[in-house]
């Protein structure tokens, strides 16, 4: 924590007073530093001139992580109110100020002067009209040249956007915008708590899974000040953020996945009993119905993870983003009815097996290989490894859900 005076200094910035920790604020600028020194000072000045030209009773509040330059002091003598967080971390960063804040709005961004802080009034506007958050789109604006790498501006975001507007409906067009702005209240009822750069996806998901309301304006995106070393990495953080938005969908994870490889391993393996496939002019033979069986085992136990991450989120209170089919999936699979349906898998696979040996018996050359014997063979296999592992899943779903099977 810094010392009292650079702690008043940038509150009320509009009315140039300070020691206003008592006063209503609608308005934090909160900007994450580390070793920001060359271009916080523009950053801070861009702020509170936008606070002043408003008329906006507000703050410009920089959360130093742990800078080894003079980046905190550059922004105590330019305005800001300057808490230090030690614990390092995009995201820990931002929670801190979030605390720290005394708006009742917090409009976030980086401290490398990408972003504009002079030309926040579209945020405030969209937040005073009801909206909980307001997302900056930098794609549907102006990019300088330079100022995001191609693999970032073609690849990355675009791929990481349409995922998280596939697994959880936020419809934002540019999902790793870092400025962005929010009415604080709403942003703390999330329970966010990633600590790295990931911390920008979890927003964005807690707040479609919350119901919140989600707005986006354009905005300009600037080249960073040249010499600049860049915090986030390309690959470790594109990662983390595609980690995260995997783990909390447990639906696009494993069940969707799994249901989509069980009923493909299920319609080739029906097909290659009925009659012989060939696919331009090759015959599928053996190995192909292996092949299936394979896709089907696959599929089954991807589709029962996803059904056990359902769970997991549904009793631990989590909020997740449950469609229609899982949702249909968590309410029927039961454990009674998970170990009548291993039970029936089983006693198929078995029977199958009977009729493969029978069949077997009565083949006139038992030393050469019979397709159709082996082809039923191998079907009455997966069947019965189908039947055990629902009956294992279902035991195990038991075990996870002690509180309602001990009902």
């Amino acid at each position: 924590m810094t010392s009292g005076p650079q702690e008043a200094t940038g509150s009320l910035s509009a009315l140039g007073a300070s020691g206003a920790g008592s006063e209503s604020i609608d308005l934090t600028v909160l900007m994450p530093c580390l070793n920001e020194q060359q271009t916080i000072a523009a950053c801070v000045g861009k702020a509170r001139r936008f606070l002043a030209e408003r008329a906006i009773v507000g703050e410009v509040l920089v959360v130093d992580n742990g800078s080894t330059d003079d980046s905190a002091q550059v922004a105590a003598a330019a305005g800001a109110r300057v808490v230090r967080h030690a614990a390092r971390g995009y995201g820990s960063a931002l929670k801190r100020g979030i605390d720290e804040a005394r708006g009742t709005f917090v409009v976030m961004g980086d401290a490398d002067d990408t972003y504009d802080f002079a030309s926040l009034g579209e945020f405030m506007d969209l937040l005073k009209a009801g909206n909980d958050l307001v997302m900056g789109s930098r794609l549907r604006g102006v990019i300088e040249k330079r100022a995001m790498p191609w693999m970032h501006r073609y690849i990355g975001t675009p791929v990481l956007t349409a995922l998280m507007n596939l697994f959880y409906r936020t419809g934002v067009s540019d999902t790793n915008c870092g400025l962005r702005g929010f009415r604080r209240a709403a942003v703390q009822g999330l329970g966010l708590r990633c600590n790295g750069m990931e911390f920008a996806s979890e927003m964005v998901i807690r707040a479609s899974q919350e119901g919140l309301r989600i707005a986006e304006t354009p905005i300009a995106y600037r080249a960073p000040a040249a010499g600049r070393r860049p915090h986030l990495n390309t690959w470790r953080d594109g990662w983390r953020h595609l980690r995260f938005m995997l783990v909390l969908s447990p639906t696009w994870l494993f069940l969707y996945p799994g249901l989509l490889t069980f009923v493909a391993g299920l319609l080739l393996m029906g097909l290659l009993m009925v009659r012989p496939v060939a696919i331009m002019g090759i015959p599928l033979g053996l190995s192909a119905v292996l092949f299936a069986g394979l896709l089907m085992f696959i599929g089954l136990q991807g589709a029962l993870f996803g059904i056990f991450g359902l769970l997991v989120y549904a009793r631990g209170g989590r909020a997740t983003q449950v469609t229609p089919v899982a949702r249909f999936l968590l309410r029927w699979f039961t454990v009674e009815r998970g170990l009548a349906l291993g039970v029936v898998l089983v006693g198929l696979g078995l029977a199958l097996a009977g009729v493969t040996i029978r069949w077997l018996f009565n083949v006139a050359t038992p030393a050469i290989i019979h397709p159709g014997v082996t082809r039923l063979s191998i079907l009455s296999t997966f069947v019965t490894l189908l039947g055990v592992q629902v009956t294992s899943f279902s035991f195990f779903l038991a075990l996870a859900d002690l509180d309602k099977t001990l009902e």
